[in-house]
């Protein structure tokens, strides 16, 4: 059996232990569907101009999406399986499992909680080459599963302090070469101890984060740990000390040495009023950060830091901007990370799909192209993301962009810089019928090599609700990529017709 059919039946299994001792008074809601599609494709194996190949793909993917909520629970699940005949222009027939699956169970109200989550899917194994889906591309995919459980224990000491401890738990296989990107667990525990009420003009606080990448080849194993605590001496309403100290111990390897240690940073914060704030501190770890919120509207928090001591050394900000209107949302985040890829995929469960809060279901699934090749690295980020949304009476619209620094701390000479640019329209001309335009364009600047990809890809469509339980879909899609690397280099043009029926 393979690794991704051994997690499916474990998923299954614990959602039927769990529900059927757990899920008392579950309202639930199943609802199967059958999206049937037929696709043509003027470059099936996303090869280069003078290897093109044309197919028409034909795809039958039932699936079943299962919903419960009680006073203690709630279960979501969404599955399909995906039938495709010719993908590829091979004649034959593949069949992929997509699955998202998420519960969350209250075994002592206020006090105890168990999460799960789990995910099928599948996964380009280089960034190179990409594939928007399972339909064209002549291989380099495999299939990634992941399967979490977090229980969380919540506590209170009196009005002196409050407590919270929480266990993670994560794996994830795949078909990839295990020499190149290996199957992997993570083991993590977090405890947080603050200050209760009966602290007035003392508030502390103390944390212990501990991360364990345990990988199938030992010696590429990854551990994040790092120990915390705060004092802040309140002298007025308006200004406060701050002191800060802690420790960080990190395993992992790298082509520089790690700066594990102790740490520490003095400082104070100036509070006037509620609209905007400042804290600043100096150690071998320094900050300063400046905190505005005008009116109910905006909220926008900005540090900069210049650490010695831990992950993300030197030089680094953090912003968080958020505008809300009635109508439309704008949201900035720059922020800085060390990561793998194992927890990348298993954090954003491998799938995403089209503007739908229920993966899945009645939508095409998209492979992510975002991520870092398939390798066994530790990969610090610098991240910037922008988005944008507005709402009309009979249009939504909205765009996004992202730009992302990746130093890959094994293997710097990898290292790479990832942009881009995604945006949507859609559009009710009609009732019951809704228009669509998608394009979206990425580019990514390899060290290596000095070589580039340029990305461009536009949907436009149309869906129809035929009846209530019928919707119908019609797509076209263009795919260009330039690549400094003319292997890489290619044009898709792509037609699709398809009906979802919901039993």
């Amino acid at each position: 059996m393979k690794n991704s059919e051994k997690l499916f039946a474990l998923l299954l299994r614990l959602a039927l232990v769990g529900c059927s001792k757990l899920c008392y008074g579950v309202s639930w809601q199943v609802t199967p569907f059958l999206q049937a599609e037929q696709i043509f494709s003027d470059n099936i194996t996303l090869e280069g101009a003078e290897d093109r190949q044309s197919a028409f793909v034909s795809a039958l993917n039932p699936g079943v999406s299962l919903f419960g909520q009680s006073a203690k629970s709630l279960f979501n699940l969404n599955y399909r399986m995906q039938n495709l005949y010719n993908a590829r222009g091979d004649g034959g027939v593949s069949v992929f499992n997509q699955l998202q699956a998420n519960q969350s169970l209250m075994l002592i109200p206020q006090r105890f909680f168990i999460n799960t989550r789990g995910s099928l899917s599948q996964q380009n194994t280089d960034n190179r080459r990409i594939a928007n889906d399972n339909i064209a591309g002549a291989g380099g995919r495999v299939d990634v599963g992941t399967f979490g459980i977090t229980p969380t224990w919540r506590t209170r000491f009196g009005n002196y302090a409050n407590g919270l401890l929480q266990v993670n738990f994560d794996t994830l296989s795949s078909g990839a070469d295990q020499s190149v990107f290996s199957d992997s667990i993570n083991v993590g525990q977090q405890v947080f101890l603050n200050s209760g009420p009966e602290f007035r003009r003392v508030s502390w606080g103390l944390s212990f984060i501990n991360t364990n990448n345990f990988r199938a080849a030992d010696e590429n194993n990854v551990g994040f740990q790092n120990t915390n605590g705060t004092v802040n001496v309140f002298i007025n309403r308006q200004f406060s000390l701050i002191a800060q100290g802690g420790h960080a111990n990190n395993s992992f390897q790298a082509a520089r040495s790690l700066t594990n240690g102790f740490f520490y940073t003095l400082g104070a914060q100036w509070h006037p009023s509620h609209y905007y704030s400042i804290s600043a501190g100096y150690g071998n770890n320094r900050f300063v950060t400046v905190n505005l919120s005008p009116n109910r509207r905006l909220n926008w928090v900005t540090t900069f830091r210049d650490n010695e001591v831990g992950l993300n050394t030197g030089q680094t900000w953090q912003t968080f901007l958020a505008y809300r209107k009635q109508r439309s949302n704008l949201v900035l985040r720059h922020d800085n990370d060390t990561t793998t890829t194992q927890a990348i995929l298993m954090q954003q469960h491998s799938v995403t799909v089209d503007l739908n809060p229920d993966p899945l279901v009645n939508q095409p699934v998209r492979l992510l192209f975002n991520i870092p090749t398939l390798t066994d690295e530790v990969i610090e980020r610098k991240l910037w993301n922008l988005s944008f949304s507005y709402l009309t009476g009979k249009s939504i619209f909205g765009v996004s962009g992202f730009l992302e620094n990746r130093t890959f701390l094994l293997s710097p000479d990898n290292n790479e810089i990832v942009s881009g640019v995604n945006g949507f329209w859609n559009w009710q001309f009609a009732p019951r019928t809704t228009a669509f335009f998608s394009p979206g364009w990425q580019f990514i600047d390899r060290e290596r090599g000095n070589t580039t990809d340029n990305r461009y890809d536009v949907a436009i469509g149309m869906n129809r609700v035929i009846t209530n339980r019928l919707t119908g879909r019609l797509e076209y899609r263009h795919l260009n990529q330039i690549s400094g690397n003319a292997d890489n280099t290619f044009q898709e043009n792509r037609a699709t017709a398809s009906l979802f029926v919901s039993f």
